[in-house]
């Protein structure tokens, strides 16, 4: 069984002999002890890497690293070291995770398996919303291993691929898998076209992430479930409380944000388009938490695929809030004209059409609609 453990003292012995055997640099990751003695792994090498994890003795430009060994039941068959944040080095350079398989285990597994056994670690230290890895280009085996855990090549150049792994961030926000889930699970409860209007909204929040330097992976996450309260039942305004007060529950405070201010374009209650139907207290909510929030990039994003996003697919965006208008008798003029300047932000963040980056005439959801 395979098992990611840290260094430690108990394993001392092992570790030893695994490190003395690494080369100082292979694919660019170093290997400060080659050939270390065990007095000096013992007095100097662990000690360090236990200060390291710890933010302890940092050199001048480090940030604290994990380092953990990739364990097939009692034999040591790879290291793999997490970089607990990005500082400018990083950030341009090796990221937040590096890894190394000894030759004797190469080609079987260990690699994959250990990387994702280290993003699932990382989830729990590194703050930022995607994992950085560095690939050199004439390592295939190791850019196959990142993109089987999920990476993205975000960027290359004459020697290296740069990849990006989504981190759901100490479980601010669920994973592709759970938040398929939890719109799965809430769809019979109130059925309807809610659903695949989500997924339409997933999708463009995807496709416009990829071009603008956000992350896709939490970018389809917000929209699958911006609309998540409406598994509550049929309401107009209570389904943004109903859906904040959900994610909250389930522990993922930047969906819940999603739930509020999707709705709100200007950030103003005021400009809700729908019945107002929610009580004093669930008003009071929306009212309180919408003055805390300083939109950013995802606020925005999810704010203009909500209004391109019908259940049958990409609608224009005119013909989608003339639609919400004719339904609901009005719609307040200023949202109106704020969605229009998203679609142009965003449309200049990515240097193409917006219609076309979302595949309007292509992509169709296939959820309740199809049913």
């Amino acid at each position: 069984m395979l098992e990611l453990r840290e260094a430690n003292l108990a394993d001392a012995e092992a570790e030893w002999r695994f490190v003395r055997e690494m080369p100082e640099d292979e694919n660019g990751l170093t290997n400060a002890w080659p050939g270390v003695s065990r007095e000096d792994f013992l007095a100097r090498a662990l000690p360090q890497m236990l200060d390291f994890a710890a933010g302890r003795n940092l050199p001048e430009g480090y940030v604290p690293e994990t380092s953990c060994f990739l364990w097939d039941g009692d034999t040591i068959v790879g290291q793999f070291r997490i970089r607990h944040w990005l500082c400018e080095s990083l950030r341009t350079g090796a990221g937040h995770i590096g890894y190394f398989v000894a030759k004797p285990f190469r080609g079987k597994g260990y690699g994959t398996e250990g990387l994702r056994l280290t993003v699932a670690a990382a989830h729990d230290i590194v703050p930022e919303e995607e994992l950085y890895l560095r690939v050199n280009r004439d390592n295939p085996a190791s850019l196959r291993v990142m993109l089987k855990n999920g990476g993205r090549i975000a960027a290359q150049d004459a020697e290296k691929f740069y990849v990006r792994i989504a981190n759901p961030g100490r479980g601010r926000y669920p994973s592709r898998a759970e938040a398929e889930r939890i719109l799965a699970e809430a769809e019979p409860r109130n059925p309807g076209p809610w659903g695949d209007h989500s997924r339409t909204a997933a999708h463009c929040a995807e496709r416009i992430a990829l071009r603008s330097g956000l992350c896709p992976e939490k970018a389809y996450v917000l929209g699958l479930l911006h609309d998540i309260g409406r598994r509550f039942g049929k309401r107009h305004l209570g389904h943004v409380s109903d859906g904040y007060a959900y994610m909250m529950a389930l522990g993922y405070p930047d969906a819940a944000r999603i739930c509020l201010t999707h709705s709100f374009n200007e950030m103003k209650l005021e400009g809700y388009v729908g019945n107002f139907d929610t009580t004093p207290e669930e008003t009071e909510l929306i009212r309180e938490k919408l003055r805390e929030v300083t939109p950013d990039d995802y606020d925005l994003l999810i704010q203009l695929c909500d209004a391109i996003s019908g259940a049958e697919g990409v609608m224009d965006i005119l013909e989608r809030m003339s639609d919400v208008k004719r339904r609901y008798g009005a719609y307040d003029p200023a949202k109106w004209e704020r969605n229009l300047a998203l679609k142009a932000l965003f449309e200049e963040r990515m240097q193409m059409d917006l219609y076309e980056a979302v595949e309007k005439d292509r992509f169709h959801p296939a959820g309740w609609s199809n049913r």
